[in-house]
């Protein structure tokens, strides 16, 4: 038996990854045949074992390009005196070259070399070629495809956002279906997202962990050039997340080693005169391919649309992968990001904005804060990793940790009332000191096995999230500005403690267990059914108000079961029911703590995706209820009862497709909001029966863009898209409306490559949102009956460089 070489041993655990029919695309440095081979085995996941005797003292040319597996070992081999040949059994089998006299005679097999094909399958949590992503691991836990999930979700893949000149999560997500992704308006505290009418608040996941901030000065603002992919989840989740909002979530996939090597850098600069450089590289550390690395960074320097805030950050993410065996893969995942903002918080008033003044529009630009004095730096860092070993073909085990350290210092001076003369508004400061620290760990097994027609995927875990935060506050009053012609500095700022909260501290624990199974019967259908019980305890301890201090724990049980149909011709029809839940702190009139508030959403939906295809296209319609919410108690006003109900109802249809040189993005949403049960009122206006607010009824996104060729301009792609924002009311009493508003966004990108030899990995990009500048106000209810604009219009031009 001949002796096969140790690299190659590593690469098989990519064996069911990609078939060997397909282009894929590969960067391959000319180098020894043997490592050329372990290169191509790890690009394109393909087994390749061979003898180290056929390779010895062989060299293969350098390959960079899009080609089949048949077609890069016919390449690699080109001149090497080896040669492939059918086997009866499928596959191939490498053997040396007959000499010319013999070119007719049989060739001799040696079984034990030989190369397998696969079918072809993306990683659920990895990088996605074009638009249009095909796998998740975010609704089930579980590496699923999105055609036999039953539940909506959408992905947002790194192509995308390159294209659309993506700067932050919010604008990955303005062309998703079901979401409004910048409502808060320019607000750097958050990514400020809601999903089927409900705010997702300060929750985020990433890497299928929570990040999570108590406060409103302290949200998790994750870099987007970091991330791999966007991951949105519609609808409840806690039967895999435990607590969380009704709406959905979205989950954020950080970039990790590649198994080819990897190298761009990049330069920014943009209106408000932003300037960013960055950087993305990965690589193998050792030839045996057991070690890999990335590194990606970002330094960015810039002004905003608005007076006195700037948007400076510094982001480095360091990440190595250890890969022993087949069977055992550990990624460590860590990062570093300081932001550093003028100010946190922005709003003006209703008058002057929505509502028209006698002395005009008050400007987009307009600081009503105190420079030199506000202030929002937020520091934050984090280590993990994603641990995973198979014991066999049939059990898995993983592990996935992270530790967040984030410390925010927040100094905001703000709206809190327009004065008579509808020109000058009072004032007053915060300031917030604070520190959340969250250790999250996920722990489950996954046992696959087939029986007749059944084939099962059964998960069974337990998580537990660990999170802390201490804050400090400072309170003060501030001079009156005039909105129109201001003049700062006027009198001096005096934050002092504040009056009733100035040092708290919270705590929050949570354990819990979850089973879930996916079977597919007759491999045509598709049922899922999981339960989960989760355990809360929630704290908060008031240094300067002991009175205020309070303890709180919680139990609930949850569940979903959902049924999908898999039609020949690609279409997928499902049905399913989810929950959720969300602890909230407080007592009512009788010193009954709160019960966890629920969500219940019933959804039917359908999804198309022909075989082989770069399309896919969803629709579905829903009914999602949020329970236990707190209202008034009218015998005790200040007091609340837990006799609160909102609903939405609603349909959503999305399309994702490439072809040829097109690719486009569309999507379109109705939604039916109503405050369904509530004792609350504004001025004696009942909130029950209204809408919530700041829930459009209609929105809609088409986004294109086609790839020049021929005679036109080779090298060239133009993209666009409009993004509509349907009327919605301002507030639960819906005595007035935020009118509907309409943005244009455009993308030119260019490949320098076409100028010359010279130019090869260049690559031109500009990128504009609100194309026309349309001014319009994003949102309201705000301190002092406050509004805030919306973004106005942003160009920048990119430069990127890869290798």
């Amino acid at each position: 038996m001949s002796h096969i070489c140790k690299p190659t041993l590593v690469a098989m655990f990519m064996a069911s990854l990609v078939t060997s029919v397909h282009a894929v695309e590969l960067d391959i440095p000319s180098q020894p045949l043997d490592k050329a081979l372990n290169a191509l085995a790890h690009q394109t996941g393909e087994r390749i074992i061979f003898s180290t005797g056929l390779t010895e003292n062989k060299k293969a040319p350098a390959l960079k390009g899009d080609y089949s597996v048949r077609q890069a070992l016919d390449k690699l081999l080109n001149g090497s005196g080896l040669e492939l040949k059918t086997t009866p059994g499928g596959g191939y089998t490498l053997v040396k070259a007959p000499p010319p006299e013999q070119s007719h005679a049989e060739p001799q097999l040696m079984p034990e070399v030989s190369v397998a094909g696969q079918v072809a399958q993306e990683l659920a949590n990895g990088p996605v070629k074009g638009y249009v992503a095909k796998r998740s691991v975010t609704a089930t836990k579980t590496n699923t495809a999105l055609i036999e999930t039953s539940q909506s979700i959408s992905v947002v893949t790194r192509d995308q956002m390159n294209a659309q000149g993506v700067q932050s999560v919010g604008d990955a997500l303005r062309y998703t279906a079901g979401v409004q992704s910048e409502a808060n308006g320019p607000d750097p505290r958050a990514d400020n997202i809601g999903i089927r009418g409900f705010s997702l608040g300060r929750d985020q996941y990433r890497d299928g962990l929570r990040n999570y901030a108590f406060n409103n000065q302290g949200g998790t603002v994750v870099e987007a050039y970091g991330l791999e992919r966007i991951d949105l989840l519609r609808g409840p989740s806690s039967i895999v997340y435990g607590q969380g909002a009704p709406g959905g979530l979205v989950n954020l996939v950080s970039k990790r080693p590649t198994d080819k090597p990897l190298h761009e850098i990049g330069l920014t600069l943009g209106q408000y005169d932003r300037k960013q450089l960055r950087g993305d590289i990965s690589d193998w550390l050792d030839d045996e391919g057991v070690w890999s690395y990335r590194l990606v960074g970002l330094i960015q320097k810039s002004d905003t649309q608005i007076d006195h805030v700037t948007d400076d950050r510094v982001y480095v993410a360091p990440s190595l992968t250890w890969r022993p065996s087949d069977a055992t893969q550990l990624t460590l995942l860590t990062d570093y990001q300081k932001n550093d903002r003028g100010q946190g918080y922005q709003a003006w008033p209703r008058v002057g904005t929505l509502v028209s003044s006698p002395f005009g529009k008050i400007s987009t630009s307009r600081f009503v804060g105190e420079p030199g004095v506000d202030k929002y730096v937020q520091e934050r860092y984090s280590v993990g990793y994603q641990f995973e070993h198979a014991f066999n073909q049939h059990l898995t085990l993983r592990q996935n940790l992270r530790y967040q350290h984030m410390r925010t210092d927040a100094i905001s001076t703000y709206l809190v009332g327009l004065q008579p003369d509808q020109r000058t508004i009072n004032r007053a400061s915060m300031g917030t000191d604070e520190e959340v620290d969250n250790v999250v760990v996920d722990t489950h097994l996954q046992g696959q096995w087939t029986h007749g027609m059944f084939e099962h995927t059964l998960l069974a875990g337990i998580d537990s999230q660990r999170l802390d935060n201490h804050v400090l506050r400072t309170a003060g009053t501030a001079s009156a500005l005039d909105v129109y012609t201001p003049v700062y500095g006027v009198t001096s700022i005096n934050l002092v403690p504040a009056t009733t909260s100035p040092d708290v501290k919270q705590q929050q624990r949570q354990t819990g267990l979850y089973l879930q199974d996916q079977v597919k019967i007759d491999r045509q259908w598709v049922a899922t059914l999981g339960v989960r019980q989760d355990h809360t305890r929630m704290q908060t301890d008031n240094a300067q108000n002991p009175a205020a201090s309070s303890s709180q724990r919680d139990q609930a049980e949850t569940w979903r079961t959902g049924l999908v149909y898999l039609a020949d011709n690609g279409l997928a029809p499902y049905a399913s029911y989810t929950e959720s839940f969300l602890p909230v702190i407080g007592t009512m009139f009788d010193g009954k703590a709160f019960d966890p508030e629920t969500g219940k959403q019933y959804e039917l939906g359908i999804r198309y995706q022909p075989k082989d295809s770069q399309t896919l296209l969803s629709a579905a319609v829903f009914d999602l209820r949020r329970q236990n919410v707190t209202t008034t108690d009218l015998q005790h006003p200040t007091f609340n009862l837990q006799n609160g109900e909102v609903r939405t109802r609603g349909l959503e249809v999305e399309a994702k497709t490439q072809w040829d040189a097109w690719s486009l993005i569309g999507s379109y949403t109705y939604m039916q909001p109503e405050i369904t049960r509530s004792n609350n009122s504004l001025q004696g206006v009942p909130f029950q029966g209204k809408d919530p607010s700041h829930v459009p009824h209609h929105t809609a996104a088409l986004w294109a863009d086609f790839r020049l060729a021929g005679s036109w301009i080779p090298g060239m792609v133009v993209g666009g898209g409009l993004r509509y924002i349907g009327s919605r009311f301002g507030n639960d009493a819906n005595t007035f409306k935020l009118p509907s508003y309409t943005l244009v966004d455009l993308a030119v990108r260019y490949d320098l490559s076409q100028l010359g030899t010279g130019w090869k990995g260049w690559q031109f990009a500009l990128n504009a949102s609100n194309l026309f500048d349309k001014e319009y106000v994003a949102n309201c209810a705000y301190s002092g009956d406050g509004c805030k604009w919306g973004y106005r219009r942003n160009v920048m031009a990119n430069l990127n460089f890869q290798w």
